[in-house]
C-alpha cells in the first residue's frame, strides 16, 4: 500500500466527511512531519462531503509533506486490521461523533489515540486517549508527537485501553 515495514504512521479511519475534521489532522500532521521526517499519515475511508477540501489541503502542503500522506479510500476488514496493528497512532479529531467505533477498534489493537473532546469521544475513549479541542492544531500536533515518540505514553494508553474496553460488549 506504499508503506515501508516498520515505518511509523498516523491512521485516520472513517469516511472523509466535514465532521471528521481530517483537514485539522492534516494541519497537525504537517507540524509533526517537520520534526519527524519518516512519519506518514494514512487516510482510510470512503470519500465523503469533505473529500475535495481534504485534497485541496494536501495540495497546498510542501511536497516533502504531501508525499507522505497516503489516501487509501475504502478498505476491507483485513487491511483495516493490519493498519490498526501497525499504526503508531489513531488520529480521531472529529467535530462530533455519536459513538465512534474506530476508538474501540484502536483500543483493541493497543493503538494510542489522539482524539478531540467533541461529542461522545471522551466518554467512549475514556482515559485511553490524548485529548484536545478539535480546533487546536498545536495541541493535536503535540499529542501526535507524544503518541508517536513516547514509549511510556504508548504503554500508559495501552493499559488504559485494556481497562476501558471492559466497559463495552456487543450485547
Amino acid at each position: 500500500i506504499g508503506l515501508q515495514p516498520g515505518q511509523p504512521f498516523v491512521l485516520s479511519l472513517g469516511t472523509v466527511e466535514r465532521r471528521k475534521n481530517v483537514r485539522s489532522l492534516i494541519a497537525a500532521f504537517e507540524r509533526l512531519a517537520a520534526e519527524h521526517q519518516h512519519v506518514r499519515l494514512v487516510i482510510a475511508g470512503a470519500p465523503g462531503n469533505d473529500q475535495a477540501a481534504v485534497d485541496a489541503a494536501i495540495e497546498l502542503l510542501a511536497p516533502t509533506v504531501s508525499d507522505r500522506i497516503l489516501q487509501l479510500g475504502v478498505i476491507n476488514q483485513t487491511l483495516k486490521s493490519q493498519l490498526l496493528r501497525h499504526a503508531a497512532a489513531l488520529g480521531y479529531v472529529s467535530l462530533d461523533e455519536g459513538f465512534g467505533f474506530p476508538l474501540l477498534e484502536a483500543q483493541q489493537a493497543a493503538l494510542p489515540i489522539v482524539a478531540s473532546t467533541a461529542g461522545s469521544i471522551p466518554e467512549i475513549a475514556g482515559a485511553a486517549a490524548l485529548f484536545s479541542s478539535p480546533h487546536d492544531i498545536d495541541a493535536i500536533a503535540a499529542n501526535l508527537h507524544l503518541a508517536v515518540t513516547s514509549s511510556s505514553v504508548r504503554s500508559k494508553l495501552a493499559l488504559q485501553a485494556s481497562r476501558n474496553l471492559d466497559r463495552f460488549s456487543w450485547a
